[in-house]
């Protein structure tokens, strides 16, 4: 599936621009479990270690992005990487060959008019300005589309523009794990087309205006907290790290099935890992931050069957 939210099991937007009314975001991972959230004693990033009696899996946390040429101490992940008999990615959502035609007609649908930007114009004011500052060789580009996909390519170019890259620390990671011969894979992998057709077909224009108007809160701020955020991480500073924009993130959540794909995703990290807890030796899983150490999150689901979770305070 990239505004701190704490005390709340769901988030409200609460947006002040024409046209968008406020929305209620099903949010499973808005609240953390505060006794996870702990700095590393360790150099480099934040791990937490799941454990049995003859097994031993250390989590990484990751986060959204992270700033191109930010360095960030790898000793503890290489030296793990030895002998891991597993390394383990979250779940992904994939589309292959045959979804081709498909994707392309949802393309289609995806497109639209600019017939928003009379009833929202202080929205689409701050449009034409940030998205000018991101992309200025193209500043009518956002008017063949729906808001929704306006919202999700300002904030991918804002972040290029910015230097901040999604791909970011999970390349740099599997590679890594390919040169110590450990092949990295997926906790499980689901077919996506059914969920990209259910996002097409029941958004709606207002979740789109509430994501556009998210989006350009973020972009509008600029990058300074995505970076901070990204440097704690670099450090191990966990509840830092964690304190990073979410407006990616509530975008997505606001459209139809991507609250339970997350749900999906934990669940499938939590039975992955329960499952190589069954082979003795070390491996090595890495996963989004939040989603770790989130109320019902992974590490919460696996202390809750009774299953040992150390945190990065441990060592």
């Amino acid at each position: 599936m990239h505004l701190k939210l704490t005390g709340l099991a769901l988030a409200v937007a609460a947006v002040m621009a024409g046209g968008a009314r406020a929305q209620v975001i099903d949010d499973p991972q808005a609240n953390v479990v505060e006794a996870l959230v702990v700095s590393a004693k360790l150099p480099g990033p934040a791990w937490w270690r799941v454990t049995d009696a003859d097994t031993t899996i250390y989590v990484l946390g990751t986060p959204n992005a992270l700033p191109k040429g930010l360095a960030w101490d790898k000793s503890v992940l290489e030296h793990r990487l030895d002998g891991a008999f597993a390394v383990i990615t979250p779940s992904e959502w994939r589309a292959g060959l045959t979804d081709l035609p498909g994707l392309l007609k949802l393309r289609k649908r995806l497109k639209g008019d600019d017939g928003w930007v009379q009833r929202s114009p202080a929205l689409a004011a701050r449009l034409r300005r940030a998205w000018a500052a991101a992309d200025p060789k193209d500043p009518d580009g956002w008017k063949d589309w729906k808001p929704l996909i306006v919202a999700l390519q300002l904030d991918s170019k804002a972040d290029h523009k910015a230097e901040l890259q999604g791909m970011e620390p999970e390349k740099t990671i599997k590679a890594l794990a390919r040169k110590h011969k450990a092949k990295p894979r997926p906790a499980q992998v689901h077919k996506a087309m059914p969920m990209l057709k259910a996002l097409v077909r029941d958004h709606t224009e207002e979740a789109g205006l509430v994501c556009l108007a998210e989006t350009l809160d973020t972009v509008e701020a600029g990058p300074a907290a995505p970076r901070l955020a990204a440097e704690a991480w670099a450090q191990g500073r966990v509840k830092a790290a964690l304190a990073g924009p979410r407006s990616d993130e509530r975008c997505e959540l606001l459209l139809p099935g991507v609250a339970d794909a997350k749900r999906q995703s934990v669940d499938d990290e939590v039975g992955t890992l329960a499952e190589l807890l069954k082979t003795p030796g070390h491996a090595i899983a890495v996963f989004p931050m939040r989603g770790l150490v989130a109320e019902g999150g992974v590490l919460d689901k696996l202390r809750a069957r009774g299953i040992t979770v150390r945190t990065p305070g441990d060592g």
